[in-house]
């Protein structure tokens, strides 16, 4: 049956509201969420969106790498009808211009200050844009005097919040949250604009809920509700990351750990030893760099070893998970 978001998160909450929902590492400590405080901060986020009188169905842009914030972003404005928007962290001040203008954006969520720079360079060019909030940083000291009530720690913008009533509104969040429906549009993916601008495409509740429900089912006699791990760490601002990690893992109440931002450098595999999710999901230039690094290790070792690696480099890729995540 079509599903909106909301309905596959209260499925969850109703099932499994302490299991660990997210987790990210900060100051070298695992920080978690439960699926019942993942809810919670959204709505909270959501709340936010409408105190700050933020047209229904604007975009609101998130730049930044996988964190939990960014799931929050996420469905904090969907669930307030809004369109959260993925850019690219790649993006450039002009990239990241054209897809605010072109979403109608008004409100931006950064995770630090490098990509806070990109806005601040290009805001007189974005008159929608009213506010900037940044997750995984300080407010900038030399922040212009201008910027000083416009740039907002997320943390801060959850408890406003959070704060913040709505029950007796016509238009507060619960008559927003009971108004969607599966058809309805809950956010624009963008391509990266490697041949010319980029492209919104727009993508509906049940268009994520089925397509998240319909990959996860090929697997569906090993993966075990609210039992699964998870790495995110391919960008967010890619459909078939949100697909798998953010949509899918809701799906199945998976635990989703967050990579280090230099995971395609080659801290994944530090993180996939320490995490050893009981699922991946990859690209193929990680399995290449996984292979040209046993072929490296192979031409260091002896021809006795050199021979066996080469034998079972083909059988170690296609096993990984299994021969080096092993969970038993």
């Amino acid at each position: 049956m079509p599903k909106t978001l909301l309905d596959v998160f209260r499925r969850v909450l109703t099932e499994i509201p302490n299991n660990p929902a997210l987790k990210v590492k900060r100051n070298n400590q695992w920080q978690s969420w439960t699926y019942a405080q993942y809810y919670s901060d959204a709505c909270d986020f959501a709340k936010g969106l409408i105190s700050f009188g933020l047209t229904p169905y604007c975009s609101v842009n998130i730049i930044g790498f996988n964190a939990p914030e960014w799931y929050i972003s996420f469905f904090g404005s969907i669930f307030g009808n809004y369109l959260p928007v993925g850019l690219y962290t790649t993006n450039n001040a002009d990239a990241c211009k054209y897809v605010s203008m072109h979403s109608e954006a008004e409100l931006v969520v950064v995770e630090d200050k490098i990509q806070l720079k990109k806005y601040l360079k290009i805001w007189k060019d974005l008159p929608k844009v009213k506010y900037i909030l940044i997750y995984n940083d300080v407010l900038p000291k030399d922040l212009p005097p201008e910027f000083k009530d416009k740039v907002i720690l997320f943390s801060e913008f959850l408890k406003i919040g959070r704060n913040f009533k709505t029950k007796d509104s016509e238009d507060s969040l619960e008559v927003r949250m009971k108004k969607q429906k599966p058809g309805n549009c809950c956010t624009l993916v963008y391509t990266s604009g490697t041949t010319g601008p980029p492209k919104a495409v727009m993508i509906s509740h049940d268009n994520y809920t089925w397509t998240a429900a319909a990959s996860l089912y090929r697997h569906k006699d090993k993966i075990i509700f609210g039992k699964e791990r998870i790495v995110s760490f391919l960008p967010l601002s890619h459909v078939a990351a949100q697909i798998i990690d953010i949509v899918g893992s809701l799906n199945m109440g998976i635990e989703v750990y967050f990579a280090e931002n230099t995971a395609l450098q080659g801290t994944i595999l530090d993180t996939l030893k320490e995490v050893r999710p009981t699922f991946f999901f990859s690209v193929p230039r990680l399995w290449e760099k996984i292979e040209e690094k046993m072929k490296l290790l192979g031409a260091q070792s002896g021809f006795v070893k050199r021979g066996l690696g080469n034998i079972f480099l083909i059988i170690f890729l296609k096993f990984f998970l299994h021969i080096i995540l092993d969970n038993s």
